[in-house]
């Protein structure tokens, strides 16, 4: 099976010209105020969109895109993992195959992160590019979360991100909608995952 080599985000960005350097410091600065991610800051603060972003994190990882709104998910493995651990990371484990788990991410997450996925999972994660506003409304969805316990978990978030220190301001991301499709030409052993994967995809009457 194919490893996921984690490639830092940012530098991908300013790398295909989506973004320049100092979009990324200036993101940089306002993370470092409100607790929230590098990636949400620019989606915000730059014209950066977020089917911008899935498309250039899915060419350069060479990951697939599924649309989760149309994938039956698999909650109990969502309820293995702590909340602001996927609020924090953008992730959603979709379903498990065998002996790896699907799950959407906004972009691939450091190597802590994966393993804690792996030993909590007890599976070998296999990753799709989705939108974070998509995995954060489908976290919200399978949580049941109130509006009180989003900003909650946000806040947390935030405030463990700045060492301790409350965010100086909370802001919210809003994503762009577009189709999402496959890419070609994966490798053997994705091809054989998403196979299966596809079984699990509801009809497009859902």
């Amino acid at each position: 099976m194919r490893t996921v080599r984690y490639k830092n985000t940012c530098e991908i960005l300013v790398s295909e010209g989506l973004l320049v350097p100092a979009d990324i410091e200036a993101a940089r600065t306002q993370s470092a105020k409100t607790g929230e991610s590098t990636i949400e800051s620019l989606l915000r603060e730059t014209p950066l969109s977020e089917a911008d972003l899935a498309r250039c994190l899915s060419a350069q990882h060479q990951l697939p895109m599924i649309p989760i709104s149309r994938y039956q998910i698999d909650g109990d493995l969502l309820q293995a993992l702590e909340a602001d651990f996927v609020w924090e990371h953008g992730l959603l484990p979709l379903s498990r195959i065998g002996a790896a788990v699907i799950i959407a991410v906004a972009e691939v997450p450091p190597a802590p992160a994966i393993a804690t996925l792996r030993e909590r999972l007890h599976a070998e994660p296999f990753f799709t590019i989705s939108y974070l506003d998509e995995i954060q409304v489908e976290i919200s969805r399978e949580l049941e979360f109130s509006d009180e316990q989003k900003i909650t978990i946000d806040q947390a978030v935030r405030t463990r991100r700045r060492g301790g220190r409350a965010p100086e301001r909370t802001t919210e991301t809003t994503g762009v909608s577009s189709t999402s499709s496959l890419l070609e030409a994966l490798d053997d052993s994705w091809e054989n995952i998403f196979e299966e994967a596809e079984k699990n995809v509801r009809d497009g009457s859902i």
